[in-house]
């Protein structure tokens, strides 16, 4: 990789004989399935690619002192959509998955890893033939993620660096089992946690001592013992991370078998101290995990009510009655449990009522798509409380803003968010509507991951899941679906979930990535996203809404006209919404959420100036500078401590 010094080995890079003919298939025009070749590509892009990371890669040989890379495909899917035969250019995904191990020279598991990428564009259709263009370079931009995501996984492994280092002798390096105590992962409810003493140390923290999670001795990983890991997601039902009297909390896990042998008798040690001791049963069961199996286990309990604010901490294991290679970490969190007298939560504005526009703010050629999906058919997807009536209530207010007929308002919510219906409503539903002159408002409350390798965002649809990239709509597409259309411009407002998808590495994976290039077409759009990181957007349960919801709910009532010039405009919207959702959370959670607002002030685009709503804002005036378009920051006067400029 670039800047970083290639590792001393020179592995045997090793695939199936069968990978050589591997194709992908879809379905062309007529209807009729055709195949792409993808076996060949990817080896030689997975030589190209690794061969950056190591001395040298070789091809040649059965085995090799320095160990192997053993990769095989995993999953492989074209998403294309082609309902009927007309000129015309469609949107495709190709998603490509690799399964990848280092091998030692004594044939024990270094390393292993399941990745997958998605490749993003677009294909043309002519009405004399079946055949369609284009899909080529899609299916290479696929691979390649997919290849570079795999040697950038390798280059980061410290085993592998450690296994390098350790000429001659070059055994295998795994690390002891020794009790450490990360962070909690970053889309859980939690705060900084305390160093804790030698004596308060539970058992869990103590992990060598549990019976069955000790981990097999170094020489006997690989073929005789199962390498897993496991992660864990803590979620309030508020969604606030602060838990209320008898509030929900569940408790997600996922485990996940890298190496190369079943484990069996899988179990996830729970342990709390403080206000959370004996709150959850342990051991929670998973049982047995077979190699590249993930696994999850779910539990839901309310905690008891507190007297005053308290603070307490859970603990959680991995053990198993069969040898594995090594023992996970101790994932450790720091819960908070509000009094029912003491929530100091800001009491609740009626937002549900739409506010009238005005002659002005009329705007008949506007169209407004509105998705709030917080139901899935896959009841292992985790909830997302109010995204329905989130999306409900948003499409009313800017129908009632711009003056919109019925036919120009498309609302989908829970089982009518299928991925279809998605895909219909961009690429048949909304071309149908537009014009120069039109302007596009699009609001989506949910859950959506994010692409490990390249932080790609998708959202997970009613029938999608957030174990597999298959199923889920690429904001990507979304995007350039926009980018095609002959619109004025376009306003995007996103309250959801964010999480890595299945496979990524927390703590190595991407950041989400929302704007895609920097265009023209990217130039007349405005996002409006409820957090810049991957963590549970937060839901304010007096106002019955999610938190950025509401607070774009009530920036669009007149608060949010920041400069008192009479007019909301979309920039002063979203500074409004992010600096309340920032003091909010920061005052009274103690964890902030940061909205993101995009373009940032001074880049010049006049989508920041687009008038959203009826200014309502009774406060002293203080001089502010109304926005422009140009270079240059903009003075900031706001309640919240931001303006227009932020």
């Amino acid at each position: 990789m670039a800047g970083i010094a290639p590792i001393a080995l020179s592995p045997v890079l090793r695939v199936p004989p069968s990978l050589a003919t591997t194709t992908i298939a879809y379905q062309n025009a007529c209807g009729a399935s055709v195949t792409v070749p993808i076996g060949g590509p990817l080896v030689a892009a997975l030589q190209q690619k690794m061969g950056r990371v190591f001395q040298q890669v070789v091809m040649d040989q059965a085995v090799s002192s320095d160990g192997v890379i053993e990769a095989s495909v995993g999953l492989r899917q074209i998403d294309l959509a082609i309902p009927r035969r007309i000129k015309k250019t469609y949107p495709v995904t190709v998603t490509v998955g690799l399964d990848v191990a280092y091998l030692a020279g004594d044939g024990s598991t270094l390393w292993t890893k399941k990745l997958q990428s998605s490749g993003l564009g677009e294909v043309e259709v002519q009405e004399t033939t079946c055949d369609v263009t284009g899909l080529e370079p899609v299916v290479k931009e696929a691979i390649d993620l997919v290849a570079e995501g795999a040697a950038k996984q390798i280059s980061d492994s410290i085993k592998i660096r450690e296994y390098a280092g350790a000429k001659p002798s070059r055994g295998p390096a795994l690390a002891p089992a020794v009790a450490t105590l990360p962070v909690a992962v970053p889309d859980v409810a939690a705060v900084p946690a305390r160093p804790v003493e030698p004596a308060a140390q539970t058992s869990l923290e103590r992990l060598p001592a549990v019976p069955s999670a000790a981990a097999t001795p170094s020489n006997q990983t690989g073929e005789t013992s199962a390498l897993l890991s496991f992660r864990v997601i803590l979620r309030d039902d508020n969604r606030d991370h602060m838990l209320q009297p008898d509030e929900p909390l569940t408790i997600d896990v996922e485990v996940k078998n890298e190496g190369r042998t079943e484990a069996q008798g899988v179990e996830v040690v729970v342990e709390g101290t403080g206000v959370m001791t004996a709150q959850f049963p342990s051991p929670l069961a998973v049982g047995d995990v077979l190699p590249g199996e993930i696994k999850r286990v779910t539990v839901t309990k309310p905690i008891a009510s507190a007297k005053e604010p308290q603070r307490g901490e859970l603990l959680f294991g991995l053990r198993a009655a069969s040898p594995m290679g090594q023992v996970p970490p101790v994932k450790k969190f720091t819960i908070l449990v509000k009094p029912g007298s003491a929530d100091g939560t800001q009491a609740a504005i009626d937002v549900d009522q739409p506010p009238k526009g005005t002659a002005a703010l009329k705007q008949q050629k506007a169209v407004v798509i509105a998705i709030g999906v917080g139901r899935f058919r896959d009841t292992q997807v985790p909830s997302v409380k109010f995204a329905a009536r989130d999306a409900e209530v948003m499409a009313a207010y800017l129908q009632s803003i711009t003056g919109l007929s019925a036919d120009r308002v498309r609302v989908l919510t829970d089982g009518h968010g299928l991925k279809q219906d998605l895909a219909e409503t961009f690429d048949e539903w909304l071309p149908k509507r537009v014009d120069p002159n039109t302007v596009v408002y699009v609001y989506v409350a949910g859950r959506a991951l994010v692409d490990g390798v390249t932080g790609a965002v998708s959202l997970v649809p009613y029938d999608g899941t957030t174990v597999s990239m298959g199923r889920v709509y690429s904001l990507r597409r979304l995007q350039e679906s926009l980018a095609r259309l002959p619109i004025q411009r376009a306003i995007l407002m996103f309250d959801v979930s964010l999480e890595h998808a299945a496979g990524a590495d927390p703590a190595t994976g991407a950041a989400p990535v929302w704007e895609i290039g920097a265009t023209d077409a990217s130039a007349k759009m405005m996002w409006m996203i409820g957090n810049n990181g991957l963590q549970e957007a937060r839901a304010f349960e007096p106002g019955r809404h999610g938190l950025f919801t509401y607070q774009l709910l009530r920036g669009l009532q007149g608060p949010a006209d920041l400069d008192r010039d009479g007019i909301v405009a979309a920039g002063e919207l979203c500074a409004f919404a992010r600096g309340e959702v920032a003091r909010m959370t920061s005052e009274q959670i103690g964890s902030s959420q940061q909205p993101v607002c995009l373009p940032a002030p001074g880049q010049g685009a006049l989508v920041r100036i687009h008038p959203m709503a009826k200014g309502n804002n009774p406060k002293p005036v203080v001089p502010v500078k109304k926005e422009t378009p140009g270079p240059g920051e903009v003075p900031t006067s706001s309640p919240a401590g931001v303006g227009p400029g932020q």
